[in-house]
Order: structure tokens, then sequence, then C-alpha cells
């Protein structure tokens, strides 16, 4: 009984070990495009964000804050982290409830690249229930000017646990240097 058990957990990590593996041969090929700046500075965008997760897709909602950092690896392509808490027990959990590591890719880009739509992908842990999700969702970016630019996304997250599906919806002032 105890072996059935260990099986599916067994090839839940070997999945997660292959698609980290395909990930990181799909960024090394990334990487050689890379467009080359006077400062890695250039490359780093930071963002204080607003969300909104709803259980189920469309069940009950609860509200968060965090941050998001990313490094631009092409003008296409980039790579982003985001840590938000949500308001769950009165603001009385943890620091970070839930931890993404995403990429993100450009699709469309209008009026000189001031209105993008993009696509973005990833890894989703939740720190206090100790699970772990993919996500995939679709943005848009609204260039004000060079450094500074409005955005919002939506995500919808699968769990490997026993948890149903649910979204997260996302509006950020986004800073690159």
């Amino acid at each position: 009984m105890r072996l059935q058990k260990l099986l599916p957990l067994r090839m839940l990590r070997q999945t997660l070990l292959n698609n980290m593996k395909l990930i990181l041969v799909a960024l090394s090929f990334c990487a050689a495009t890379l467009t080359h700046s006077a400062s890695i500075l250039d490359e780093i965008t930071f963002a204080p964000v607003a969300a909104i997760k709803s259980e189920g897709i469309t069940g009950a909602s609860t509200f968060g804050a965090g941050i998001d950092i990313g490094f631009d690896i092409n003008k296409f392509v980039s790579i982003r982290s985001s840590s938000l808490a949500f308001e769950s027990d009165g603001w009385h959990s943890s620091v970070v409830d839930e931890t993404e590591v995403y990429g993100r890719a450009n699709f469309i880009k209008y009026a000189k690249e001031s209105f993008v739509l993009y696509g973005k992908g990833g890894v989703v842990r939740d720190w206090n229930d100790e699970a772990w999700a993919t996500s995939v969702g679709l943005g848009v970016d609204l260039r004000l000017n060079e450094h500074v630019s409005l955005g919002t996304d939506y995500s919808i997250r699968a769990w490997f646990s026993d948890r149903t599906k649910d979204s997260v919806a996302r509006a950020f002032v986004q800073f690159s240097f």
C-alpha cells in the first residue's frame, strides 16, 4: 500500500525534473540571441503587483500584493519571478505565500512597442500548503515612457496536489532601468 502511494510521487518528481530540463534547454537557445547592452541593469525590471486569486477559476476571491522581478533575455523573451502574499487570516500568514517562476514571450507589439500583448507560463509554489502548480496566461503592457509601463495579466493554474484549478489576475506598474 505504501509503495503505491510513493510511485505516483516519483513519477511526478521525474516529470517535473524533465520539464525543468526542457526549460533550461529553451533558455540556452534564447540566451544565444541575447542583445548585449552597456550594463546588465538595462535588462532588469521591477514591478509592485496587486493580485486577485479566485478559487476554482470562478469561486471566492482573495486579494494579494507582492513584487515581480524580471530579466530580459532579448526584446521578445524574459524570465521573471513573482512573490505574492495573500489576505488570509487578516494578513497574519507568512510573508510570502506563493512564488512563481515563469517565462514571458511578447507576441504582438503595436505603436512603436508602446502596447505589448504577451503570453506567460511557469511553475508556482504555494509555501503554506507545500503544493506545486503549472501556470499559463496572457497579459498586456502599456508603456508610458522608456522606463515605466502599466500592465495586467491573467493566469490559470493547475495544481499537482488535490487542489482544484484556480486563477490569478494581476495589475502592476513596471519599472526598467
